[in-house]
């Protein structure tokens, strides 16, 4: 079947792909953010189904603050994407990747953008594959502090 937009009939389907992207995640705070997705006027939630089952999906946003690595706003951004292991290497993640341009193209966006974590060589070359190209690389810093009470 191939692309569907994400809505209330098949919430619960993209909220256990979720999980599997993001397992230190509850099924519960990916369905609470996947409920405010659906509501958002920049969000997006698309699902990949195939077989008779949905097999991958992606969280595609709209955002007009400051996107690392580019030079306009607003920017059309991959917030996640992700594809079952046995339907990997059929072209899904293109295929939804292809969408998110034809969708930001539509709203005269000009750069969609995404990140990966600096050790994820599988999504690394995924995206590099898709024409991505690295801008920039961040490193992160937190230092605890305590409380003044």
């Amino acid at each position: 079947m191939g692309i569907v937009q994400a809505d209330i009939s098949n919430l619960r389907e993209w909220t256990n792909l979720a999980i599997m992207l993001f397992p230190d995640s509850s099924f519960e705070e990916e369905l609470a953010l996947h409920q405010k997705i659906l509501a958002s006027e920049h969000e997006l939630g698309l699902l990949y189904q195939k077989d008779g089952q949905y097999v991958g999906f992606m969280h595609l946003s709209i955002r007009s603050d400051y996107v690392n690595g580019t030079d306009t706003s607003p920017v059309a951004f991959v917030e996640a994407l992700y594809v079952l292991p046995d339907y990997r290497q059929q072209s899904i993640g293109k295929e939804l990747i292809t969408y998110a341009e034809q969708y930001a193209r539509e709203r005269g966006i000009t750069q969609l953008a995404s990140d990966c974590y600096i050790d994820n060589h599988a999504s690394e070359g995924f995206h590099k594959s898709c024409g991505f190209v690295e801008k920039e690389r961040v490193i992160c810093f937190v230092k605890e502090i305590g409380c003044s009470e």
